[in-house]
């Protein structure tokens, strides 16, 4: 996998494609939270912290948040090795691997309108989600393999923080620019940040009203809501498709 060692560099997407796909993990994060007693499936870390919160208080359900954590883990494995693989044979990797993410969420989709789980034991529960956790692992090794510049887009912690950055820097580089606004360098720097904090926050937001409408959907229509996170993946598998031609 000589391409994926090197970081082989892919074009960037059109900023509302990672902003999708945050719409995306925020919408099957909620759903999840809702659906699975509690389970987080795109923001891992919250899944660490109840699972870790269960050993104290000796909830049963800690087994579906390691399973879902393991899961995760062995998703981004997978992802990653796929990659190489295609990169290696000198082919598109995004379509297929948008593909792949859109089947894992189908399969998640399907374990929930199969019957609602009864209790966090429920085996038809955790299955659900370890297969939800296994498409948020695959976007997170698509987004950091396949897609330049662009920052994750289920982990909203480090982009808060880079957010944070970002904007200073934009303040930085607007007080320099104003300066000396014959200096070109100053106003390729003002610009660069400019488009670095954009799409952030565009990620930004996609994840807070994915997770808004995935709250209003579970809410209104119950778990027959799942399928629309299949529909917007697989929407994106068809854009990665046609793009080049």
């Amino acid at each position: 996998m000589t391409e994926l060692a090197q970081g082989r560099e892919d074009p960037p997407p059109p900023r509302w494609v990672p902003a999708a796909l945050a719409f995306v993990a925020g919408y099957v994060d909620v759903f999840t939270f809702l659906a699975l007693f509690g389970l987080f499936v795109a923001q891992v870390t919250g899944s660490f912290v109840t699972a870790g919160a269960e050993l104290v208080t000796h909830d049963s359900g800690i087994a579906g948040k390691a399973a879902a954590i393991c899961a995760f883990l062995l998703a981004t494995a997978v992802t990653a090795g796929l990659i190489g693989w295609m990169r290696d044979h000198g082919r598109d990797a995004l379509p297929w691997m948008l593909a792949f993410e859109t089947l894992l969420l189908a399969i998640f989709a399907g374990m929930l309108l199969a019957g609602p789980p009864a209790s966090v034991e429920d085996w038809r529960g955790i299955v659900a989600g370890v297969f939800g956790a296994m498409a948020m692992g695959a976007q997170s090794v698509i987004v950091r393999l396949l897609m330049r510049g662009i920052p994750q887009t289920n982990v909203m912690t480090g982009n808060m923080t880079q957010l944070g950055v970002e904007t200073t820097a934009l303040i930085v580089a607007w007080r320099r620019r104003s300066r000396d606004p014959a200096d070109r360098n100053n106003e390729r720097e003002f610009f660069a940040v400019l488009a670095r904090l954009a799409v952030v926050l565009a990620i930004a937001v996609g994840f807070v009203f994915g997770a808004a409408a995935g709250a209003i959907a579970y809410a209104k229509a119950g778990l027959v809501g799942a399928p629309l996170a299949v529909a917007l993946v697989g929407a994106l598998t068809v854009w990665a498709v046609l793009r080049n031609r």
